[in-house]
């Protein structure tokens, strides 16, 4: 009996020791606690104000990434799943690639674009709905072609795994 009346006096002395040291004291207010805004000459937290040269604006207008413009390619739109045809048009001569890119760039048929620059893909199997297609550089071995001309377009898209697709469509 001795002992648990022992150990409840500890318990409770612990209780209250504990509690007395998260007692909250309220000193009087300074006056620099009360300065804000700040009354002397001196600036509160550092303010500082950047101004952008004249020259530097956004958006920036042009930009040069030192590659040559590259030429442009068109696949026809709509495409539908019926379709087993893809058309379009860009540069007479380029051999081409048309990629299913919604399955990391299965190719679908390849074909040169004719001197008249018209191309037609003729598919063995009709197109899956929602699928993107796109264009991208066939094999331009032994043609006048490098394929450093086909580098940058503002209408080529760059996907990663797959690469630089001249044109890029949604299946209807």
């Amino acid at each position: 009996m001795k002992i648990k009346s022992i150990l409840i006096t500890l318990i409770c002395v612990f209780l209250l020791v504990g509690c007395a040291g998260n007692k909250t004291t309220q000193g009087e207010n300074s006056t620099e606690m009360d300065a804000y805004p700040a009354e002397s000459e001196e600036e509160g937290y550092p303010v500082t104000v950047v101004t952008p040269p004249d020259d530097d604006a956004y958006p920036v207008e042009e930009v040069d990434l030192g590659y040559k413009q590259g030429p442009e390619f068109h696949i026809t739109i709509p495409l539908t799943i019926s379709d087993q045809v893809v058309t379009g048009t860009g540069p007479a001569g380029v051999p081409i690639l048309l990629v299913d890119v919604s399955e990391g760039g299965v190719i679908l048929g390849t074909t040169v674009i004719g001197d008249d620059g018209v191309f037609s893909f003729a598919l063995e199997e009709p197109l899956k709905i929602n699928h993107m297609i796109g264009l991208q550089l066939g094999d331009i071995e032994g043609t006048e072609f490098e394929e450093s001309d086909f580098l940058y377009s503002d209408t080529y898209y760059e996907r990663p795994l797959i690469g630089i697709l001249f044109d890029l469509v949604s299946v209807e």
